[in-house]
């Protein structure tokens, strides 16, 4: 009897698979890597790797990097599943067509970033969020199953969903819990503990010394983040806490399709107008590798993290945070996030209100001067990150994979006719209240 072959998925990322790489490429790979343990997968971008930052070789599935457009469709064609992000259909509209079980990955609401991101130029603002818009939706009517990062981000796309006219009688049959139409896989971090390869800031960074007090911002500077506050926060601890040190872990996405954003440009003007650029607050112009991360976050004191009352906070999941929690790092955050409240239910760290410099400025002598309490927030995050793992996270979409499904197939929504309305009527009570009905259906169709 011939044995059965697994089935195969190709994972396809617009991010850079590289040796620097941001949450998306990084979800991609990690979900990849899950799914290589039942399934044989590969894992690719189209996106180019400079010279020197080729992505270590992974082991039991396949990394394409800087994929041509034939050999995405040409892997495409070969594969069973596709697990996309939402924005893969707009420069390969064709995989729709391929008919394959189409997985999208939602778990960045993109959209409401757009609204931050250029809110100072209204006419890209307006034509970005369009054009992005249409491309999601195109997404979302295409896909035979969807997954994000939360409950709250779940309620969301199931509003969405319910919007576009994809949740219709058909679908709710499938599954009315709808699991089987959006499910939760959130963003993971590595079952194993991390370990210390070299040394990264203390010591090694001008102005950073063995015993300095290291707060560590561990992801980009976005336009939808404020680390105005924690700046001016770290000047008003300076005088008192002369060894407190700021170091941001990146100002531009490796991705090179990314621009520079502007807040990254008032978060360096700022540091240089209050004197503490490279004294007290410390910018990497090149991103942390991703195999590297760890150095860094097992020297901090703590991390930070800070953004504004808008809704893109409500709906975000902020990834980069995870890592704190699987190095046992205290997280001083903003509120507003489902993960702030995790960080401040587990005792993981502190959640401090909106443009609150004062509030940030006494989270900050907290966290570095009182060794007890710091040493309560790493044992709250050990705890808080078992719940996070991604062999943990990844089971709905493994499930999904393991008995895949197509969705049927879209039907816009359209106002049922006179002879429909009339059938349906007479499906919940025959002649007798099709004649109590009469009146409203003539006047329906004299309308």
């Amino acid at each position: 009897m011939t044995p059965v072959q697994p089935r195969k998925i190709l994972c396809l990322t617009l991010e850079p698979l590289t040796a620097r790489m941001a949450g998306p490429a990084i979800r991609c790979l990690e979900l990849g890597r899950q799914l290589a343990q039942e399934f044989t997968v590969t894992v690719a971008s189209p996106c180019q790797v400079p010279v020197g930052m080729e992505l270590a070789k992974q082991s039991g599935f396949t990394v394409c990097a800087g994929a041509s457009r034939s050999e995405i469709l040409k892997l495409a064609g070969e594969a069973d599943i596709l697990f996309i992000q939402g924005n893969v259909l707009k420069p390969f509209p064709q995989l729709v067509e391929l008919k394959k079980y189409l997985v999208i990955d939602l778990y960045d609401p993109y959209l409401f970033s757009l609204l931050n991101q250029y809110s100072e130029n209204p006419a890209t603002a307006s034509a970005s969020y369009r054009l992005m818009h249409q491309v999601l939706e195109k997404h979302m009517l295409a896909c035979d199953f969807a997954i994000c990062a939360s409950e709250r981000q779940r309620d969301y796309w199931i509003g969405r969903f319910c919007a576009l006219g994809r949740l219709d009688p058909r679908v709710c049959q499938i599954d009315p819990s709808l699991r089987k139409v959006v499910d939760i896989v959130p963003f993971g971090l590595s079952d194993v503990a991390p370990v210390k390869t070299g040394p990264a800031m203390k010591g090694v960074i001008k102005g950073i010394e063995p015993d300095s007090q290291v707060l560590l911002w561990t992801g980009g500077i976005w336009d939808w983040f404020d680390p105005l506050t924690i700046i001016e926060a770290v000047a008003r601890c300076h005088e008192e806490l002369p060894q407190l040190k700021l170091f941001f872990m990146g100002m531009k996405s490796p991705n090179p399709q990314v621009p520079l954003m502007p807040m990254a440009e008032k978060a360096l003007k700022m540091a240089t107008d209050l004197g503490l650029l490279d004294k007290s607050v410390f910018f990497s112009q090149a991103w942390v590798k991703y195999e590297e991360r760890q150095n860094f976050l097992m020297e901090a004191d703590a991390a930070v993290s800070a953004h504004f009352d808008t809704i893109e906070t409500r709906f975000s999941f902020r990834t980069r945070i995870l890592d704190n929690l699987w190095s046992n790092l205290p997280t001083l955050t903003t509120g507003g996030d489902q993960l702030a409240e995790l960080i401040s239910v587990h005792q993981a760290g502190i959640a401090i209100p909106y443009n609150d410099v004062g509030g940030w400025a006494q989270a900050i002598k907290t966290i570095v001067t009182d060794r007890d309490f710091n040493e309560r927030c790493r044992k709250g995050a050990h705890e808080l990150a078992q719940r996070f793992t991604w062999s943990e996270s990844a089971r709905p979409l493994i499930e999904f994979c393991r008995n895949p499904h197509h969705l049927p197939p879209f039907q816009r929504i359209k106002m049922p006719s006179l002879l429909e309305r009339a059938n349906a009527v007479y499906s919940r009570g025959g002649k007798e209240l099709i004649l109590k009905r009469s009146k409203d259906l003539l006047n329906d169709m004299l309308r």
